[in-house]
C-alpha cells in the first residue's frame, strides 16, 4: 500500500455526532439538508457561581468554630437544593428554631469554621439568569428605605460576594452580599428587592459537514451524515473549519510561504507543498485564512506559532483560529503526488478540516472532508480504517513505517531489519524494535509500538 493509498478514500459513509454540553434547543429536523456553518443546537448559559451563606447573620447568633460543627446540617461535597437547610440552631427561652438555606441547587464546595462561612458552588444547569434578593429582609429594615443601605446603583455592575448593602444591627453591623455576579438592572423600594442580571455565555454546534440529519438527539443535538471522500493527514493543530479549498502551491515540493497567502484567500483552507512556514500561517491567520494543508511544517514553527510548547499526543484544542492539516509529517516533506494531485482536482469545492490528533489510545487523526455531489451507497468510514489497521500487521523488512512518538516522531522510514532480541534505548528501556532507514538516509532503531505500518 502506498503511502497516499492509505490517506485517501474516495467514496466513504462518514456520520458525526454533533451535540452541546447542555440541554438547549435543537435548530434542525431529521431529514434536514445542512451545510458546515449551520446550526444544529444551541443553549444560553449561565456560569454555576459560588454563593456565600453567612451562618451568623442568617441565624442571628455568633458562632465559635466549634458551634459551627454543632450547628451544621451539610458536609463538604453534599448536594444541595435551593431553600434546603444547611445549618441549624434553637435560640431564646422558648428555643425558637432557626435555619440557614442554601441559596441555589448546587454542592457544598467549603465551610468556614474560623468565619462561619458555607460556600455553596451552583449547578451550573440550574442556573437562574436574574436574580432577585430580598435586601431589606435580610437587613431588616422598612423597603423604602434600603437605598440609604445600598452600596451599589442601578447599572453598577457587582461581584458575587461583594458587599451589596450593610445596615446596624443586634449583633454589630448586618450585611447582605451579592448572591452571584452581574449587573444591578433594578432596587425595588416598594418591595424592598434588588434585581441582578448575570452574564450569559452561549453554547452552540454546528454541522461541520455538509450532509443530510440522520436523527435527532431532543435537547442536545443531530447526527448528520454525508457520501464523502476522505482525506487523512499525520498531524495537526486547530479544530473544526470548513470553507473553499484553494491550492496555492504548483507541485507538491514548493513551499508555501507568506507571499503566497493574500486577502483573496480569507476563509478558504489553502493546499500547499512540502513545507509550510511560521510567516504564512501567521499572515494565514491575519488574513482570516480557515486553514492550510502541508505537506510538512517544522516543529519550532508550530511552536511559535502557539506561544507554547504542543503536546505531540493530543492535539485539536488549541486556542488559535487556523486549522493545519501536515498530510506527511515534519520538516520539508513533499506532499504525496496522489494527495496532492486529489486535493488540486477538487479546487473551488467546500471541505471540512480539523486539525484534532491523537497517537496514543484512540488513535485520532487529522481530517480533510469533501462531500460527493450524490448519495450513492458508501461504506462507513470506520469500518474502514478499522479494515486497514487490522491489515498493516507488525512491521517487517521492507514495510513502509511511520514513527508516531517523539523524539522523531511523523518521520518515514523503510525497515531495514527487525533484530530477534530487544534493543536497549538511552532511557535504560529494553523493548522490541526495528531498525529504520528514514527519507534522509539516516539510519535509527525505533520500538515497535511506536511505529505505524502503511
Amino acid at each position: 500500500m502506498s503511502r497516499a493509498e492509505g490517506q485517501i478514500f474516495e467514496r466513504v459513509r462518514i456520520s458525526r455526532k454533533r451535540v452541546i454540553p447542555l440541554p438547549g434547543e435543537v435548530m434542525v429536523e431529521a431529514g434536514d439538508r445542512v451545510h458546515p456553518g449551520d446550526l444544529i443546537a444551541r443553549a444560553e448559559t449561565v456560569p454555576g457561581d459560588p454563593y456565600i451563606v453567612d451562618l451568623q447573620n442568617e441565624l442571628g447568633v455568633r458562632l465559635t468554630p466549634e458551634k459551627v460543627s454543632e450547628v451544621m446540617l451539610k458536609r463538604v461535597g453534599d448536594r444541595v437544593l435551593g431553600q434546603e437547610p444547611l445549618a441549624r440552631t434553637e435560640v431564646g427561652p422558648f428555643r425558637e428554631v432557626r435555619e440557614a438555606r442554601s441559596p441555589v441547587d448546587g454542592v457544598v464546595e467549603f465551610i468556614s469554621h474560623a468565619y462561619a462561612r458555607v460556600l455553596v458552588r451552583e449547578d451550573a444547569q440550574k442556573a437562574a439568569p436574574v436574580v432577585i434578593l430580598n435586601v431589606a429582609r435580610k437587613l431588616d429594615v422598612a423597603p423604602a428605605l434600603i437605598r440609604a443601605f445600598m452600596r451599589y446603583r442601578e447599572g453598577d455592575e457587582v461581584r458575587q460576594g461583594a458587599i451589596l448593602a450593610d445596615a446596624p444591627g443586634g449583633l454589630g453591623v448586618e450585611y447582605c452580599y451579592a448572591p452571584a455576579t452581574g449587573v444591578i438592572e433594578r432596587i425595588c423600594t416598594r418591595t424592598g428587592t434588588v434585581t441582578i442580571v448575570r452574564p450569559s455565555k452561549s453554547a452552540q454546534v454546528d454541522a461541520y459537514i455538509e450532509g443530510t440529519v440522520k436523527e435527532i438527539y431532543p435537547e442536545k443535538g443531530a447526527l448528520v451524515e454525508t457520501t464523502a471522500a476522505y482525506v487523512q493527514g499525520v498531524f495537526g493543530l486547530g479544530f473544526e473549519n470548513h470553507g473553499p479549498l484553494r491550492v496555492v502551491a504548483r507541485d507538491p515540493s514548493e513551499t508555501l510561504d507568506a507571499e503566497d497567502i493574500t486577502p483573496d484567500l480569507a476563509g478558504a483552507v489553502v493546499v500547499g507543498g512540502a513545507r509550510v512556514t511560521l510567516e504564512a500561517m501567521r499572515k494565514a491567520l491575519h488574513e482570516g485564512v480557515a486553514g492550510i494543508v502541508s505537506g510538512g511544517a517544522d516543529m519550532e514553527d508550530l511552536v511559535s506559532l502557539l506561544g507554547r510548547d504542543i503536546v505531540v499526543g493530543i492535539t485539536g484544542q488549541e486556542e488559535v483560529d487556523l486549522t493545519v492539516v501536515l498530510t506527511e509529517g515534519f520538516g520539508s516533506m513533499p506532499m504525496a503526488e496522489d494527495v496532492f494531485e486529489f486535493l488540486r482536482a477538487a479546487e473551488g469545492r467546500t471541505v471540512s478540516v480539523n486539525g484534532s490528533t491523537q497517537v496514543r489510545a484512540g488513535v485520532v487523526r487529522p481530517e480533510i472532508i469533501l462531500p460527493l455531489e450524490d448519495d450513492e451507497p458508501a461504506d462507513p468510514l470506520e469500518d474502514l480504517l478499522a479494515r486497514r489497521e487490522a491489515e498493516k500487521g507488525e512491521p517487517t523488512v521492507g514495510a513502509k513505517v511511520r514513527i508516531v512518538r517523539n523524539p522523531k516522531f511523523g518521520r518515514w522510514g523503510t525497515v531495514v531489519s527487525v533484530p530477534s532480541e530487544p534493543v536497549r534505548f538511552e532511557t535504560e528501556a529494553l523493548l522490541p524494535a526495528a531498525e529504520v532507514e528514514l527519507d534522509d538516509g539516516s539510519r535509527v532503531f525505533v520500538p515497535l509500538a511506536n511505529l505505524e505500518v502503511f
